[in-house]
């Protein structure tokens, strides 16, 4: 009797494991996620020098918007966390086409002086901020804070 019990445990599992489609593949689990990734992957040196002369060839259109004012309050920008493997106080955000100095302010009534860097995103299409700014605003690493972005500092 137990003879046949385990063959009929030893069918039920090849029979789940045959509808799997893909086959057996222990702890695929654990990847399974990773190409539906909100983080965008981290750019190679030859990206960037594409994407430089893709902003250079769109600078010399006729629809080139208007330079970022050098201070003063550019806009609001909702942010996700950035790459956590650079270090500083820093904000990539589609409302600046040059690295400069600048003040995130957040809705809680705190502020912290960052650098800003162009993120090359379409505007509106939200910024990444630094773990260490975030951090020092006292938001938590999950939140998607609205933030005031000010140049100059």
């Amino acid at each position: 009797m137990t003879q046949i019990i385990r063959a009929i445990l030893a069918f039920t599992l090849i029979a789940s494991l045959a509808g799997c489609g893909g086959g057996f593949r222990p702890l695929s689990f654990l990847n399974r996620d990773r190409a539906a990734s909100a983080v965008p992957p981290p750019i190679v040196a030859s990206e960037t020098v594409d994407a430089e002369a893709a902003d250079d060839a769109a600078d010399t259109s006729e629809d080139t918007p208007e330079a970022v004012p050098a201070s003063g309050n550019l806009g609001t920008t909702i942010a996700s966390l950035g790459d956590p493997t650079q270090p500083g106080l820093w904000l990539e955000t589609p409302l600046v086409t040059s690295e400069i100095l600048g003040r995130l302010e957040a809705e809680n009534g705190s502020s912290v002086e960052v650098t800003l860097r162009p993120s090359g995103g379409a505007p509106g299409s939200g910024s990444r901020i630094s773990i260490m700014a975030m951090q020092a605003l006292g938001l938590g690493l999950t939140d998607l804070p609205t933030l005031t972005v000010i140049a100059g500092g």
